[in-house]
């Protein structure tokens, strides 16, 4: 429910920014930028932020994220001009960016071995019904309220998420095992009591971790290069599906469809999008998780070029969406899903927080390239064929990454994990 909301107020400007271009004159380019707000501070709340949940729990950070991004929300509301706009999308995407690195890491904690990556994937598919939901929200409170209203129906959601959260939302059992933070015993045996296990009288005995030594060990050897795989193909993940994301609605009306229609098509993207991660999700069960995002990667290059040749035909194009967002963020689920397995519970959050972060540069740069091949003369068809390429990229390093991809070692000696505990209990 968290990435739900995080997904609507992400990708919200996807839909209501045609109707902001026009109320106030703005440039493809200047779209393109405020496309990218929100997901420039993505990358600044995975770099910045999402560090400190291995520092001071994931659910006390997921907190003061939800709060930060009702009052970015609030903030977009009532903006007046560009800047201060930008900047309220800039705050929006810090909180949700610092929340994407840490609730996978949470899910997944929590998940059983067999179940792992398709709890990690249905986590993921919050953003694409948030983003249904957007588009859905626009759909009814653009024409009636205003562009405006929409925010302010965000924010009202996210602070609603943020009562639930505080009632529902727990703290992470290994953060409390390597973190030991005040009453950890306490909190810990409340926690396997709400499980169904039985207490037990002490903590495991954990060796510590500062960050330099968490980050030291991600480049050390050969794990250097899967570190670098996975940043390779997290950041072509982003680049295609937050230009597909953004721009779909704007480039079906530059194709000749109405506002409703271009409305409906980033809809049925979003709607393949969680699709796609539920799929994706059911088969890592069964097929080796690497592969699987690599086949989605190389499928989604062809859906982007199929979608390119579909644009002047409705039914066809939106028949299409759906098929290039279940790909295209079938791969972002892949990459979420790998992770996690790849790292030691002390480095987990820092690992998959430096991976966003370094991945929400492609995030930021897909909008503003597309802003500004559209003002250079593009026709919204070749940018899609030209986006089908980094996903070609990203099936590459994920093929690599599945070669050479083993479980990297801890920073550490390897600590007696809490599904140890849970089981001893």
């Amino acid at each position: 429910m968290i990435n739900l909301i995080d997904g609507f107020d992400l990708l919200v400007t996807s839909f209501v920014g045609p109707t902001i271009a026009r109320e106030w004159h703005l440039s493809p380019s200047g779209v393109g930028a405020l496309l990218s707000g929100g997901l420039a501070g993505m990358a600044i709340g995975a770099l910045f932020l999402a560090p400190l949940a291995d520092r001071i729990g994931r659910r006390r950070l997921s907190l003061g994220c939800l709060a930060l991004a009702s009052l970015g929300m609030l903030a977009a509301s009532v903006s007046q001009n560009f800047g201060q706009l930008l900047v309220a999308r800039l705050v929006t995407g810090a909180a949700v960016g610092a929340m994407a690195a840490s609730l996978p890491v949470l899910a997944s904690e929590y998940a059983n071995h067999r179940r792992r990556g398709l709890v990690v994937a249905l986590i993921t598919t919050g953003y694409g019904l948030g983003a249904v939901i957007a588009g859905i929200a626009s759909t009814f409170l653009l024409g009636a309220f205003g562009w405006r209203s929409v925010f302010v129906f965000g924010c009202v959601a996210t602070a609603v998420m943020l009562v639930g959260a505080l009632r529902y939302l727990p703290e992470s059992m290994d953060y409390l095992v390597v973190r030991r933070p005040r009453r950890a015993l306490d909190r810990l045996n409340r926690i396997l009591a709400s499980m169904g296990r039985a207490p037990v009288g002490e903590l495991p005995v954990v060796v510590s971790v500062s960050r330099k030594a968490a980050v030291d060990s991600l480049f050390r050897g050969s794990n250097a290069v899967r570190t670098v795989l996975v940043w390779v193909a997290f950041t072509a993940a982003q680049l295609v599906f937050y230009f597909a994301s953004s721009w779909t609605p704007s480039l079906l009306l530059k194709a000749g469809m109405s506002n409703q229609q271009g409305i409906s098509g980033g809809l049925l993207f979003s709607l393949g999008g969680v699709t796609g991660a539920v799929l994706l999700g059911v088969l890592a069960s069964r097929v080796d998780p690497r592969r699987l995002t690599a086949a989605y990667f190389v499928v989604g290059a062809l859906m982007l070029v199929v979608f390119s040749m579909s644009l002047g035909m409705l039914a066809s194009a939106l028949v299409v969406a759906v098929l290039v967002g279940l790909f295209l963020n079938g791969t972002i689920s892949g990459i979420n899903v790998i992770v996690p397995s790849l790292y030691p519970a002390e480095t987990r959050a820092t690992a998959l927080g430096l991976a966003v972060a370094v991945s929400r540069l492609g995030a930021v740069l897909a909008p503003l390239l597309a802003g500004f091949l559209l003002e250079a003369g593009w026709a919204p068809g070749s940018l899609f064929r030209v986006f089908a390429i980094p996903s070609l990229i990203g099936a590459l390093a994920t093929i690599l990454l599945a070669r050479y991809g083993h479980a990297i070692q801890s920073a550490s000696a390897e600590p007696r994990t809490v599904e140890g505990v849970v089981a001893e209990a």
